[in-house]
């Protein structure tokens, strides 16, 4: 009995963690999330836990990206961070969600 309930419990994980794990891309393509002109991510809509989560651990990763790469290059880390802002920008796909020069959402 011991093993069943454990083997059911292992199951109903595999069954939850691809439905609890959002990616990037897909809470972009949903309009969760949108390319803030910080050059990080931002909440767009639905800031449920999973999206904040999920935003917190891409802008902690692009964070250090962005100071590693103005650390080699002797700038200021928030140049860094608008030219990828530039560059994630042109990189959405339709549809998607960027914000522009006064902070205002808008869908490419």
């Amino acid at each position: 009995m011991k093993k069943l309930l454990s083997g059911l419990l292992g199951l109903t994980l595999l069954i939850a963690l691809p439905a609890s794990a959002l990616s990037l891309k897909e809470a972009q393509s949903k309009g969760l999330v949108g390319e803030a002109n910080s050059g990080y991510i931002a909440v767009v809509q639905d800031g449920t836990p999973e999206v904040e989560k999920l935003v917190a651990e891409v802008n902690n990763k692009r964070k250090r990206e962005y100071a590693a790469i103005a650390k080699r290059n002797n700038i200021d880390i928030n140049q860094v961070a608008a030219r990828a802002a530039e560059k994630l920008e042109a990189r959405l796909s339709k549809g998607e969600y960027y914000q522009d020069n006064l902070g205002r959402w808008k869908q490419k």
